[in-house]
């Protein structure tokens, strides 16, 4: 007996593609590295040292360096966590409104 013929294979709908994602920028490392100065000129007034902070958030101490030198931008959790470890307020450990300004192109495009 011939053998049928194979049903005709159904294609399956094609998912909707979604628009791509608008791509978030990393914050300029200048404006980091004036976060981080700020941490350590607050750290430097209490008498703190990097191994103290650390110890008091608790976090390691190389991850406060780099937060220091810019190299790694601190989360609103770790700056409350500075904050309290330093007494302080949250704002304290922001660069002064003066040395933002340059920054405010950026900041506008969130």
């Amino acid at each position: 007996m011939p053998k049928s013929p194979a049903p005709p294979k159904r294609r399956l709908p094609r998912a909707k593609s979604k628009p791509p994602a608008k791509k978030r920028r990393s914050p300029p490392s200048e404006l980091l590295k004036l976060v981080g100065a700020r941490i350590r000129e607050v750290r430097l007034e209490r008498g703190y040292s990097q191994d103290h902070l650390a110890y008091s958030i608790p976090m390691d101490r190389a991850y406060v360096g780099l937060i220091e030198n810019g190299k790694s931008a601190a989360s609103i959790i770790t700056l409350v966590k500075f904050a309290i470890a330093l007494e302080c307020e949250v704002g304290d450990l922001f660069p002064y409104i003066e040395d933002l300004k340059p920054y405010a192109d950026w900041l506008d495009e969130e």
